[in-house]
């Protein structure tokens, strides 16, 4: 096996565990499956491109998702300068696995996830979707442990407003109160 072939074999070896995670992260930023797929694209050639720059092979996941982060926020501080989303992006993701009642709660999600902003939309992305601890987010967004977990009960609370749902929790009131 020549020295290529060991590259290309320990590369597919860090990317097979985490791809449909990162492949769903990308989605779930871009909210266009071809976007997506062309932020996975470039993410993945970004790894490639640096695999011999990595020097704690453990950390490769949280190093992917940073990637695929900054790659993003590249191509979305340009993108809002060419347009909007339209109706017929949301068309796009439609899948016909999920009943109609399925596709409405995703899109009401999409929709509220992207009124969030986006370090807390990604925190909540990563932590949820992806299942990255608080630790591995904190590489990827810096910060601290306390700010990135502050950012995540944020988020949610947002999240719960703008769906009308109820808190998980009743609120705290005070000694007498009633």
């Amino acid at each position: 096996m020549n020295d290529l072939q060991q590259r290309q074999q320990e590369f597919m070896e860090l990317l097979r565990p985490i791809q449909r995670k990162l492949e769903q992260f990308c989605l779930n930023m871009t909210r266009d499956r071809d976007e997506a797929r062309d932020l996975l694209q470039d993410t993945i050639v970004i790894l490639w491109q640096h695999l011999d720059s990595i020097r704690d092979k453990a950390a490769f996941r949280s190093y992917a998702y940073t990637v695929a982060a900054n790659t993003f926020k590249r191509k979305f501080t340009r993108s809002r300068y060419f347009g909007i989303l339209t109706e017929e992006h949301h068309e796009n993701l439609a899948s016909t696995d999920h009943s109609p009642e399925q596709l409405t709660d995703h899109a009401l999600l999409r929709d509220a996830l992207h009124t969030l902003s986006v370090r807390s939309r990604e925190a909540l992305i990563l932590y949820e979707i992806a299942d990255l601890s608080i630790s591995e987010i904190q590489k990827i967004q810096g910060g601290t442990a306390s700010a990135i977990k502050v950012r995540l009960m944020r988020a949610r609370r947002l999240l719960q407003q703008r769906l009308g749902a109820s808190p998980l929790l009743p609120e705290h009131q005070p000694v007498g109160a009633e």
